[in-house]
């Protein structure tokens, strides 16, 4: 019995933050070897995210996870985005405040800090219970079913890691009683793990820029737009899939009903057609639509619960501190999903 040839891992080297090489970015093509359509083009992408036509896949032609009934996905973002009204943004970030400026101001300067481990993934393990409604002890409790299920999505290749979260996620529901369904266990593994994995990537594209972390430092009031530019430059997804469900046309290539696509994020958000000076870190950069919260129907709901959390972690460190030198080589994980630094050794400076 003939079984089908597992396709092939992608290997744009280009597409990863301490890559010294600029992404490849070309027009829509079918990979043989992937058995994808590969986007990696800015207006492709964005094409991609408002058609919809498209739902959600894997790295193989299995139907998602989750439910395809697509007035029930409707429904479910209806939701989440009311739970996210402003006035509950504004009440968490209120809560936050205190904790992140209190770490913040005890930072030291006189030896290495892990800006990971010893700030942003306390803080982001804080901002989860707030939002999941846990008490920060079971929160604590949950973080490693937490880190197994975010391994799976920085390696979806992996069918040993996708087995163990599928899993582990049955185990997390258990826990969260309230709330939309996307911010129960879905959201606490955003919060608790995507967020200070995306804040290990935008600090070390300044550390990168020490110009640009200087600016920020002199003008912290320029954060909100500044972090816009950083998920460009430094967003954390590399790729994801989606499959048409039906004959759709993008820009003139047709892809037709069943055939998977993969999205090239980090080469589109630095599409040169769309960006000037589209592989240079510019915190003043204005407009810049980048594709690394989605965009459309295929938008993040979670995206203004993870820019408040990103703004509100980052102000204070870089109004405190004027500069900031790596102190070790660093060491990243992840895979064709997702890469990051495991931590972040920095040596703080005041002035």
């Amino acid at each position: 019995m003939n079984q089908l040839k597992e396709p092939a891992k992608p290997t744009w080297t280009g597409d990863q933050l301490d890559s010294d090489l600029p992404p490849e970015i070309e027009a829509p093509y079918f990979d043989r070897d992937l058995d994808a359509w590969v986007l990696s083009r800015h207006a492709d992408i964005m094409a991609a995210f408002r058609s919809p036509s498209l739902s959600l896949a894997g790295p193989n032609h299995k139907k998602h996870s989750e439910s395809n009934d697509e007035s029930s996905r409707l429904k479910m973002r209806e939701e989440t985005l009311d739970a996210l009204c402003p006035a509950q943004l504004r009440a968490w970030r209120e809560r936050l405040t205190p904790e992140v400026q209190t770490l913040a101001d005890n930072l030291p300067v006189d030896r290495p800090v892990d800006a990971i481990g010893e700030y942003s993934r306390p803080l982001c393990l804080v901002l989860a219970a707030m939002a999941t409604g846990i008490e920060l002890q079971e929160a604590q409790s949950l973080e490693e079913k937490a880190q197994l299920v975010s391994a799976a999505a920085a390696e979806p290749y992996d069918t040993n890691l996708h087995a163990c979260a599928k899993s582990v996620n049955t185990e997390l529901g258990a826990h969260f009683r309230s709330g939309p369904e996307t911010l129960r266990g879905p959201g606490f593994v955003a919060l608790s793990q995507t967020l200070p994995r995306m804040l290990g990537n935008a600090w070390f594209a300044l550390l990168r820029h020490p110009r640009e972390w200087r600016h920020l430092h002199l003008q912290p009031e320029l954060m909100e737009p500044a972090i816009e530019e950083l998920l460009r430059f430094a967003g954390l997804a590399r790729i994801l899939f989606r499959t048409a469900t039906e004959d759709i046309d993008i820009n003139g290539s047709l892809i037709r009903e069943g055939d998977r696509m993969i999205l090239r994020i980090i080469a589109a958000n630095r599409d040169p057609e769309r960006y000037r000076d589209a592989n240079q870190l510019d915190i003043t950069r204005r407009g810049a639509g980048h594709l690394t919260l989605g965009a459309g129907l295929h938008s993040c709901t979670g995206a203004s619960l993870i820019r408040m959390g990103a703004v509100t972690i980052t102000h204070p460190l870089l109004k405190r501190f004027a500069s900031a030198q790596l102190a070790q080589p660093v060491e990243w994980h992840g895979g064709s999903g997702f890469r990051s630094p495991l931590s972040l050794w920095v040596h703080l400076s005041e002035g």
